[in-house]
């Protein structure tokens, strides 16, 4: 029961995020966009896909705050150092290997399309512990400044 309360929150997140994208409710945008959260629920109830996605989650919105804050300032900072960057013409890439804590599948996905967003840097291979980030301008000391915190913050949420 408690993998369907997951499915179905999920299947209902991705939905309004169907609905938000299209902006209309025509039966042809409702009706192709229920097909992939139904078939989402229907898989997780059935057990042929796993959710790592427990209902204590979705009531701690003190950690998606601090969470979607914390991206909001990565994305802006990067904002200004790549443009820094390109105006100055002095990129220094590197590819710098981040170890991992989080088990979770969900808190590792948040992790990477975290570092995804924020300009400057693509997560390219997560390869047991380790995560492989590529970065426009390497940093010193060979750790992105800001992950750990944001590490810690997905390790309440998801462990």
């Amino acid at each position: 029961m408690a993998r369907m309360h997951g499915a179905v929150g999920a299947g209902g997140l991705l939905m309004a995020l169907w609905l938000v994208l299209w902006r209309e409710l025509s039966w042809p945008v409702l009706a192709s966009g229920a097909l992939f959260p139904l078939g989402f629920a229907l898989l997780a109830g059935l057990g042929r896909l796993s959710l790592d996605l427990p209902f204590r989650v979705w009531y701690r919105l003190d950690l998606w705050a601090a969470f979607l804050a914390m991206v909001a300032l990565r994305v802006g900072l990067a904002v200004l150092s790549t443009g820094l960057v390109v105006l100055r013409g002095r990129e220094a890439p590197g590819i710098v290997a981040v170890p991992v804590r989080l088990r979770s599948g969900m808190g590792r996905l948040f992790l990477l399309w975290a570092i995804t967003i924020t300009p400057g840097t693509i997560a390219l291979l997560m390869e047991g512990e380790l995560l492989y980030v590529h970065c426009l301008r390497r940093p010193e000391g060979g750790t992105i400044p800001g992950l750990v915190a944001l590490e810690e913050v997905l390790l309440k949420l998801w462990g």
